[in-house]
């Protein structure tokens, strides 16, 4: 389910409604934000704190794009439920789909490995100037 829902997109007729039906909530939040709230007012007027600029404006505009997401997600998947058929499944060959090492093979993930990789092994062989001198 989850792969049809990240791997697909909406064929055309339907996503220009679905489209326009998930900016509809974001227009009103930006109106409802900007100039019933007045936001937009004060700022122009010069009344707005240093405050209310540095976090208030990227909020509203940070939650436009929280509406807008959550309205599309929960369109998208009313479709999937509802008309299966007006769904176009996508090419599953992105790049973090893939291994990211093919040289390791497909069993490397699943083996134990104990040994740490950046242990030093003591040398088990003699040099010169272990050996006793005559």
């Amino acid at each position: 389910m989850f792969c049809l829902f990240r791997n697909s997109k909406i064929i055309y007729p339907l996503n220009l409604w679905v489209w326009l039906a998930s900016m509809a909530p974001v227009v009103y939040w930006l109106y409802f934000a900007f100039v019933e709230k007045s936001f937009l007012q004060n700022f122009l007027s010069g009344q707005s704190l240093f405050i209310d600029l540095l976090l208030g404006l990227p909020i509203v505009l940070i939650f436009g794009i929280v509406i807008y997401a959550m309205v599309y997600w929960l369109l998208k998947f009313i479709v999937i439920m509802l008309w299966p058929q007006m769904i176009e499944k996508l090419d599953n060959t992105s790049e973090e789909d893939q291994m990211p090492d093919p040289s390791l093979g497909e069993n490397y993930w699943m083996e134990a490995h104990d040994e740490e990789p950046h242990s030093v092994k003591p040398d088990s062989r003699k040099h010169d100037s272990d050996k006793p001198h005559s």
